[in-house]
């Protein structure tokens, strides 16, 4: 790091990643210091959902994230050569009566036609799910190959000369200068996932570590032309490949895969399908979660070259392209934060 730089982006995920790209894009110099080991961003299916099913409701601002998303990894795969985003429709299986009422009330509501299909005889006599009261199909979904993404993304970021793979080490920080080793940076940002919570200047926010495991399988029977939903997801991924989760366990940081995961989702997928198939894999990683759902963002509010980009959460490939815009025209054009992602909202706790 003897050239200098501007910013200074610590984790190298998807937080890390999306940030990266839109400082590249505004001509800002900067570093990336990454340890080299991802237990969330690359283990993540990379689903893209528009929609809770535990309300039939729009995701949060999803009118704004689902077309920025499609566009930043749109433009990722023009300039890195491999397509990262891949459209496919999700299958819902109705658990019950009430959420084929929710449904059939949200489907002609404005704002919802684009991502609840109407549904219609096939929906309802949809076969190939164990269920009692329809399927509705999702529009507007998909996922992104985590794996291809990372990898291209940090073969980017090492052909630039930017990309440093080693441990930081918080006691060689002056959060008051910014200077990390002899280094001086006008802003160093915090992408760090669930190590955030080991981060002594941000760890008085509620950062969650939320262990989740998945599994893959290998099936000829299973159709591949959308996600099965319901309790637990199957993901096409490619030929006869899929991949099948997630379990979810709070305040848990080992990332060793356990045989009570594997049960959980197992049984979960045998009450969703009657089909044959083969396990081939099984993978835990650790999910950086926020209580109120929304993403951690902001200046400390004491050092203020310090700033956090963190808590993304399940629905972070949706959401991080267009959060990470918000946060570097806060940081660079000085423009506002939301007040629903801003760690001002968290403040009175660093008293406390």
């Amino acid at each position: 790091m003897s050239e200098k730089k501007e910013i200074l982006i610590v984790g190298a995920g998807l937080a890390g990643i999306s940030i990266a790209w839109h400082l590249a894009k505004k001509n800002i110099s900067f570093d990336v210091i990454d340890c080299g080991i991802n237990h969330s961003s690359a283990i993540a299916a990379g689903l893209i959902n528009p929609v809770v099913f535990r309300r039939m409701a729009k995701s949060w601002r999803v009118d704004e994230f689902l077309p920025y998303a499609d566009s930043f990894y749109k433009e990722m795969s023009s300039e890195l050569g491999q397509q990262y985003f891949h459209p496919i429709p999700i299958r819902r299986g109705f658990a019950h009566q009430q959420e084929y009422d929710l449904w059939i009330q949200k489907q002609d509501e404005p704002g919802y036609q684009a991502y609840l299909k109407e549904l219609d005889e096939e929906d309802i006599n949809f076969n190939d799910l164990k269920n009692i009261c329809g399927t509705g199909k999702v529009l507007g979904a998909g996922y992104v190959s985590t794996k291809h993404f990372l990898e291209d993304a940090k073969k980017w970021l090492t052909s630039n000369h930017q990309l440093h793979t080693e441990n930081f080490n918080y006691d060689l920080l002056n959060p008051e200068t910014g200077t990390y080793k002899s280094n001086q940076y006008k802003l160093i940002i915090f992408c760090e996932g669930y190590h955030g919570l080991d981060n002594p200047w941000f760890n008085y926010l509620p950062l969650q570590a939320t262990k989740g495991e998945t599994l893959s399988i290998e099936s000829n029977e299973i159709k591949t032309n959308e996600t099965l939903n319901r309790k637990c997801f199957i993901l096409p991924i490619e030929g006869n490949k899929f991949k099948v989760g997630a379990t979810y366990v709070w305040n848990d940081r080992t990332l060793n895969t356990t045989e009570e995961g594997k049960n959980e989702i197992i049984k979960l997928l045998d009450l969703l399908i009657s089909k044959n198939y083969t396990i081939t894999e099984h993978q835990a990683g650790i999910r950086p979660t926020v209580l109120d759902r929304r993403p951690l963002i902001g200046k400390h509010p004491v050092f203020h070259k310090l700033t956090i980009f963190n808590g993304l959460g399940t629905k972070g490939y949706l959401m991080a392209p267009l959060l990470a815009k918000e946060c570097v025209e806060y940081l660079i054009d000085d423009k506002t934060l939301d007040k629903e992602i801003d760690i001002k909202r968290y403040q009175s706790k660093l008293n406390n």
